[in-house]
């Protein structure tokens, strides 16, 4: 059966929220996400996944499959073609539309934040799964850990905590340090607007941008190892966005008057380029001078782990000529 532009384009703007709710699925509201609620979880059900504010977007952290609309959604979790996933979303004649906005858009549901239960004694784990395996700096992630910004769970698990303007823990994800199973996740309660940050005390007016807290840890540390300083990652601020949406950046530059420059340092895939290139116009019309950093390679991890390895076989070269 044909597919035309026009049912392509109703599928692609389907509400996936309403959608779902149409077929008896429930979700909780929490912070800028709603996340299904599973009565009974078991292996292979949908509880990690996450809907995004724009009731479009969606990421799945169990197996890390994201979308940006209904279609994919069905794709990738339904086992739906592209054809029968439009056919179900504009086929049957009923309008997946979200509800009319509150009379305050200002307004944020809270809930309380859990936070996963800490590890007795040293955090020696985390550390090794981020300095060795990760790369990044050491003296960073202890500041981090003293900061109370970085712990390890009972389960050996990393977790990065954001705080709120009372310096209370409103945000933290969870990402697993067995390099052979890999669990990532947002806690229970956690507000995006809040989602892990470093605070620069430098006065360049600028802020860096990134998907997920590793790879801000990553540009922090590229700064020292160009600079060959060890404190150089505090001259600029940084934020990661627990995702591609913006709803972090917008609450930040809120309180930030002194930001000036925003800089995108996004995944180099297909959600991080579409969330450039929607983002990039939006603040550029605000006035801020806004730089779009596209990589190399998949993320700034990976651009940290070529540079070091890089460095390292120079080094190597030039002491086997000596």
């Amino acid at each position: 059966m044909r597919i035309t532009d026009e049912q392509k384009q109703a599928a692609h703007e389907v509400d996936l929220v309403s959608y779902l709710e149409s077929k008896g699925y429930e979700f909780n509201h929490r912070g800028t996400s709603y996340k299904l609620r599973i009565a009974k979880p078991f292996p292979g059900d949908m509880s990690s996944i996450s809907i995004f504010d724009d009731r479009k977007g969606w990421k799945r952290w169990s197996n890390g499959e994201h979308g940006g609309d209904a279609i994919s959604f069905l794709q990738k979790n339904m086992v739906m073609s592209f054809q029968e996933a439009i056919l179900e979303l504009t086929g049957s004649g009923t309008a997946y539309v979200a509800p009319p906005p509150k009379a305050d858009n200002h307004i944020h549901e809270t809930k309380d934040l859990v936070l996963p239960k800490k590890c007795e004694g040293k955090y020696s784990r985390v550390f090794a799964y981020l300095n060795k395996t990760r790369f990044i700096d050491p003296q960073i992630i202890s500041k981090m850990i003293a900061d109370k910004k970085i712990f390890q769970d009972y389960h050996n698990n990393v977790v990065f905590v954001g705080y709120n303007e009372d310096k209370t823990a409103a945000f933290a994800c969870v990402r697993g340090t067995n390099t052979k199973v890999q669990y990532r996740g947002d806690c229970d309660g956690s507000d995006k607007r809040y989602a892990f940050s470093m605070e620069g005390k430098g006065s360049s007016g600028k802020l860096y941008v990134f998907e997920a807290p590793i790879d801000l840890l990553s540009h922090a540390t590229m700064a020292n190892k160009i600079t060959g300083k060890e404190d150089a990652w505090i001259a600029h601020s940084r934020i990661s966005l627990a995702g591609t949406s913006d709803v972090a950046l917008e609450h930040y530059l809120s309180s930030h008057p002194e930001v000036k420059e925003i800089h995108f340092v996004l995944d180099n895939d297909k959600a991080g380029r579409e969330a450039v290139a929607k983002h990039k116009p939006k603040y550029e019309e605000k006035g801020y001078k806004v730089v779009d950093h596209m990589l190399k390679n998949k993320d700034m991890n990976d651009e940290l782990k070529e540079y070091i390895n890089a460095a390292t076989v120079i080094k190597h070269n030039n002491e086997g000529i000596k």
